[in-house]
């Protein structure tokens, strides 16, 4: 499978499952799904203008691993800026883990972990050596065109008439991304519902909707607000044996299993699977 390939829609127990985490094209347990198919997108349009990559993100992001593996698939070094951490936890936790496995190095740039202040400081750290900065999210400006054209394209499978399409909104990208699909191949989706686990990006998707012609409703779900949630905090969901992300999709899961949407009348959108880090078995 490559990054053109449309991943498939399944139905399991009652619910369409649209699986783009099985776009995985170093392997199974790999860093997987759509935010890896942007990147890889991303870097084929600006490889030949840079001679690494950098990225700066949370932590706990998959962002990190995600860059780092498509630096090594295309053989340019990769850093990766951390704030407001330390050695020994990017020494035990499993993102950080995963990127080094794919030969990142690592930077501990600042006393804060806020993106304002860790893009300032890859900025700095990007010209010192040509790197190409991969930002939060993915690029969203200056590559809007390559990234949710890359999106858009995955709804062309989904099925013509759909009551409910539920996914999990964080920067807002891929959300974006598959309301101008559905616009592009006349897809007709009643309710768009976005379940966010990040702060809230809906002025952002309303005004890129706008720029491709695809603007339209959609119902905003907001858990990063709600009481007791936490970002870092794992959770567990699966449906008909389908394991979900515990940071993302699972939360979202949960959200969809209390709302009292019907499963026959629902899509459900996975963006990506946990990767294996390293040390975690095979199962």
């Amino acid at each position: 499978m490559n990054e053109y390939s449309l991943t498939p829609v399944q139905e399991v127990d009652g619910l369409h499952i649209k699986r783009d985490d099985l776009y995985a094209p170093f392997g199974p347990g790999e860093v997987n799904g759509g935010k890896l198919r942007q990147c890889v997108m991303l870097v084929n349009s600006v490889k030949k203008d840079y001679k690494s990559l950098l990225t700066y993100c949370s932590i706990h992001s998959p962002q990190a691993p995600i860059t780092a593996a498509v630096a090594r698939a295309n053989g340019m070094p990769c850093r990766i800026v951390y704030g407001g951490t330390t050695r020994e936890s990017v020494a035990a936790l499993p993102m950080p883990r995963l990127a080094m496995k794919y030969g990142a190095s690592i930077v501990l740039a600042a006393r804060s972990g806020r993106h304002s202040i860790l893009h300032a400081r890859a900025k700095e750290l990007a010209a010192q050596e040509n790197s190409f900065i991969v930002q939060y999210g993915i690029n969203i400006i200056g590559y809007g065109d390559t990234l949710l054209t890359a999106v858009a394209a995955q709804t062309e499978n989904l099925p013509d008439d759909i009551e409910n399409l539920v996914m999990t909104c964080g920067s807002g990208i891929t959300a974006t991304g598959v309301m101008i699909g559905l616009h592009r191949y006349g897809k007709r989706v009643k309710r768009m519902h976005l379940v966010a686990t990040a702060p809230d990006r809906r002025g952002f998707i309303h005004e890129t909707l706008k720029k491709y012609g695809a603007d339209r409703e959609f119902e905003y779900h907001d858990l990063f607000h709600s009481p007791g949630f936490v970002y870092e905090k794992f959770a567990a969901a699966t449906w008909g044996g389908v394991r979900l992300h515990p940071r993302y999709e699972a939360k979202t899961m949960q959200w969809f299993r209390s709302s009292g949407l019907a499963p026959e009348s629902t899509l459900f959108w996975i963006t990506g699977a946990e990767p294996r880090s390293p040390g975690q078995s095979r199962k």
